[in-house]
């Protein structure tokens, strides 16, 4: 059982003592690796969990929708010290950085302050059964929400014989299969480790058979035909407008009034279908 989020309203003062490039490829937005150091104030700080960072323009009467999330890599405590070391990795996004969190973050220097909530519960768990299937939904975000997941089941690579579809895109978080291709997709996993994590999943597609260009149409189908195998969890994460454009995709290719929001709603109803959503 996960420990309950930290409240909002008791936000903590870090400070940066490491910043290092992790990705700076070409074609790649770049990834800077942030590590803070802060009091925890008796908070449990466990690396998977999520520490948030208030955006721009947003105030102590707005906190929870001003809120962007990022998962701690790392926790270290400091020796004679009752602080802790704190590592997350931040992509620059630029000037196409919608929140302003990420620019924020990426330009801070050693010493300099910043603020911090939580944490917060990492918001995906692994099926208990080894057999159950799982569906992993990037909305926009590719599949980096999904890093700590995929590290749980490879670390299950023994005894786990489930199917695994992971789709990701822009529009409706459903036109590209992922295949976590190392010259292409530097940006999504920042190391080793997750990479070969990525790659356990990959080859534990239900749709094998898919073409590595198929169509949306086609990976919707796929999609289908592995929920309705029963067992599966599908794992949802990203913009809720894209989400929101999914849910309408999905019910006009099913052509059949309310078939889509029904399947959906059993899903949830039995805990096993897990979104984080933002705006």
């Amino acid at each position: 059982m996960s420990r309950p989020d930290a409240p909002v309203d008791d936000p903590i003062v870090a400070r940066v003592v490491h910043r290092s490039m992790v990705v700076d490829h070409p074609g790649c937005r770049p990834v800077i690796k942030l590590m803070f150091n802060l009091l925890p104030h008796g908070r449990q700080f466990d690396t998977g969990t999520d520490i948030g960072f208030l955006a721009p323009g947003f105030g102590a009467e707005d906190v929870k929708p001003g809120l962007r999330r990022y998962s701690i890599e790392s926790v270290g405590e400091v020796p004679f010290e009752d602080s802790v070391d704190i590592t997350i990795y931040v992509r620059d996004h630029g000037v196409s950085d919608e929140t302003g969190v990420a620019h924020h973050l990426t330009g801070l220097g050693l010493g300099d302050t910043v603020t911090v909530y939580g944490p917060f519960a990492y918001p995906f768990y692994p099926p208990m059964g080894s057999r159950s299937n799982m569906i992993l939904i990037g909305a926009g975000c590719g599949m980096v929400p999904f890093r700590w997941l995929a590290h749980k089941v490879q670390e299950r690579k023994l005894d786990w014989m489930g199917k695994v579809l992971m789709l990701e895109g822009r529009d409706t978080g459903l036109e590209n299969l992922y295949l976590n291709e190392p010259g292409a997709d530097q940006d999504q996993y920042f190391d080793g480790t997750t990479q070969r994590a990525f790659e356990a999943l990959k080859t534990r597609y239900s749709a094998t058979a898919l073409d590595h260009a198929g169509s949306r149409t086609a990976h919707m189908d796929a999609m289908w035909r592995l929920m309705g195998q029963g067992g599966v969890y599908v794992y949802l994460a990203g913009y809720r407008s894209v989400a929101a454009a999914m849910d309408e995709a999905m019910s006009q290719h099913l052509r059949l009034p309310g078939r889509w929001q029904e399947a959906k709603n059993a899903l949830v109803s039995d805990g096993h279908w897990l979104e984080y959503l933002y705006d």
